[in-house]
């Protein structure tokens, strides 16, 4: 069985989404390896539409989009990590998950859904406080999980990880990611 993916969205490293990666990746039972999206290089999509007549992106080889969309193909689960933006993504992050757009142009041609696997999401707010902190990044990502055959599972949306070194400092943010761990059997 192929192990799940664990991904670290957050352009810093050593941040607090680069912790909470590891650390998740500490509390399985097996064998696993964490992924940075920072040390891939994405191009954002430039919204030619070519992906519409067959779902292929004519920007594959120009980047490592695709290397990473192969290896979450192989992939049993997944888990991303990822800090908040102006209550959205990081730049990068989204630039990855605009790129999707061709897996969802070949989901519209007729292309079947795979297997669908279970998908976590740990997200770190610098903000303590906010209603709609997460109101923003939590659609765009069950929309991009879908295209990739993903289901999201659960969520761990902690507030008030800002400075470098506060999640490894939380004993409830640790607490959050071990049962989000936990909760996922691998």
């Amino acid at each position: 069985m192929s192990l799940p993916v664990i991904m670290s969205l957050s352009p810093r490293g050593g941040g607090n989404s680069d912790q909470a990666a590891d650390y998740f990746a500490r509390c399985l039972h097996g064998e696993s390896h964490v992924l940075r999206l920072r040390d891939h290089h994405v191009e954002p999509c430039t919204g030619c539409g070519a992906c519409a007549a067959d779902g292929v992106c004519r920007m594959s080889g120009e980047d490592e989009a695709e290397e990473l969309f192969a290896r979450l193909d192989r992939a049993s689960g997944l888990v991303l990590t990822a800090p908040v933006y102006f209550y959205h993504l990081p730049s990068q992050a989204k630039a990855w998950i605009d790129r999707a757009q061709c897996r969802y142009m070949a989901r519209q041609g007729g292309r079947a859904a795979g297997s669908v696997r279970p998908a976590y999401v740990v997200l770190l707010a610098g903000r303590p406080r906010g209603e709609k902190l997460f109101d923003g990044i939590l659609p765009t990502l069950r929309y991009f999980l879908d295209a990739l055959d993903f289901r999201l599972e659960g969520t761990a949306l902690l507030r008030g990880i800002d400075e470098a070194g506060d999640f490894s400092r939380s004993r409830e943010a640790m607490q959050a990611v071990r049962e989000l761990a936990g909760r996922s059997g691998w």
